[in-house]
């Protein structure tokens, strides 16, 4: 005789957390959630709370008018320069890195290693002996890419000879940079180096980047917003996945570089192999896109948005608008996902590293992973998991990005402009995808990390005290 604890079927409400409710459903049942949390910080809700009605009007309404400019932001890939003439303030003796600003005797082993190799390519030291020595007596200077408007992903390394991304955000005029794709496990994102890698960046900066950069003038560059904008209907998210505007890209580009009757075919037919067959081209221009986009909200009085999110392997770091270039730091997270191979496990990787994450606040990535379900398949999830994402992080935004547009969502677009003030209030903090470092360097995996909440709370706090709430 069958027992039955219920005489029908229970109805479950789950608050708060989600493996409980997850377990409930793979057993058949149906479970209403609720993604509760505690208030992250008492004191700063109640700061919140008793906030002057005045001055919530005045940070809706900024926050509005960020969402307004965001969605009107349209970043174009206008051409590939060194990185020393495009990118403001560069230096010769300069060496930029990802995430927020890190003294020498802090920064993790593998961006180390990626700043000495860098010095060798860039002729400032013949060994990494030696540019050991000169980054410690400050003869080779140190710089946070995200302070100079450009992309660092992984490592993040930029030297003044590599080549860089050019894209603008035509309509307010903003640029950001970041260098192209350098082939797997390069020097610029995944600090190795080697002859082959050393090859390959020459033949960037001498020969590929001239050619694309004189067509990509000749016929006023590609808009890389509505590249992104299909890419999602295709099954992008374009943070970890980017295979439909990769290959987007190739058609653009490739019938640019054909009109040029100017360049030897020879020539011609080597750029185009380069770029066939690997959607990595178009990584860089996605975030540049996305960093372009969010430089035309910094400095917005009241605006709560998030406009910068970055990694050193040690910290990460964000900014919010109304507080321009400021950082607000806590401990980088560690990345849940899939290896490559069984030879490593997830205590071979590194913290979470790079400034990719500019995706994110732009509201690709872990925010639009219901455009991309087999994205969330490297955390062993499906679509229902990638919807739910989607719809979880768009309850800490400020609105929309409606460039995009979601099938799995009914056509709408992801959630944009991560709210400091949601995030305390509601406990919920932002999921990033990314790939995962080796400590010795290279690309091993790629998943995803949840953030803390610390320095959402210090960035509220530091809001509140600059509008004088006590």
């Amino acid at each position: 005789m069958e027992y039955k604890m219920f005489k029908q079927e229970p109805a479950v409400i789950n608050i708060g957390v989600m493996p409980f409710a997850q377990g409930i459903k793979d057993q058949g049942n149906e479970v209403i959630h609720l993604s509760w949390k505690p208030p992250v910080d008492a004191k700063l809700r109640r700061m919140i709370n008793t906030m002057d009605p005045c001055l919530k009007e005045k940070i809706n309404r900024s926050n509005s008018e960020a969402v307004e400019i965001l969605n009107k932001a349209e970043g174009h890939w206008v051409g590939l320069e060194k990185a020393i003439k495009a990118i403001p303030g560069f230096k010769e003796n300069m060496i930029m890195h990802s995430g927020p600003p890190i003294d020498w005797d802090h920064m993790i082993g593998v961006q180390k290693r990626g700043v000495c190799y860098g010095a060798i390519h860039a002729g400032l030291a013949k060994t990494v002996e030696e540019a050991d020595a000169m980054v410690r007596a400050r003869e080779i200077e140190l710089a946070s890419c995200n302070d100079h408007y450009a992309i660092g992903a992984a490592a993040g390394i930029v030297t003044h000879n590599m080549v860089v991304n050019v894209v603008e955000d035509v309509i307010h005029g903003n640029k950001a940079y970041c260098i192209p794709f350098e082939g797997r496990n390069g020097l610029g994102a995944w600090a190795m180096w080697n002859p082959e890698i050393e090859r390959n960046l020459l033949e960037i900066e001498d020969f590929f980047a001239p050619i694309v950069d004189y067509v990509l003038k000749k016929n006023g560059g590609i808009n890389v917003r509505n590249i992104l904008a299909k890419g999602m209907l295709m099954g992008d998210e374009s943070h970890t996945r980017q295979a439909a505007c990769g290959n987007m890209l190739v058609s653009e580009i490739v019938p640019m570089l054909l009109s040029a009757e100017e360049i030897p075919v020879k020539d011609m037919k080597r750029v185009v192999e380069m770029f066939v067959g690997n959607e990595r081209w178009f990584h860089p221009l996605g975030m540049s896109c996305s960093l372009a986009s969010m430089r035309s909200i910094k400095g917005k009085p009241y605006c709560t948005i998030v406009t910068s999110i970055a990694q050193n392997g040690i910290e990460t770091g964000i900014k919010v608008a109304a507080m321009c270039e400021q950082w607000f730091l806590t401990d980088a997270p560690r990345f849940v996902g899939t290896l490559f191979s069984t030879q490593w496990t997830l205590n071979d990787a590194v913290p979470y590293m790079g400034d990719s994450t500019a995706t994110e606040s732009y509201g690709m990535g872990a925010f639009s992973a219901a455009a991309a379900p087999t994205v969330l398949r490297l955390r062993g999830g499906g679509w229902r998991e990638a919807k739910a994402q989607s719809e979880e992080l768009a309850s800490i935004c400020a609105g929309t990005n409606n460039n995009f547009s979601i099938p799995l969502l009914d056509f709408k677009g992801p959630g944009m402009g991560i709210d400091i003030m949601k995030v305390v209030e509601t406990g919920i903090t932002p999921i990033c995808h990314g790939g995962i470092v080796n400590k010795s360097g290279g690309q091993i995996g790629a998943g995803a990390a949840r953030f803390g909440t610390a320095h959402y709370v210090k960035a509220a706090y530091a809001f509140l005290e600059k509008y004088g709430v006590k």
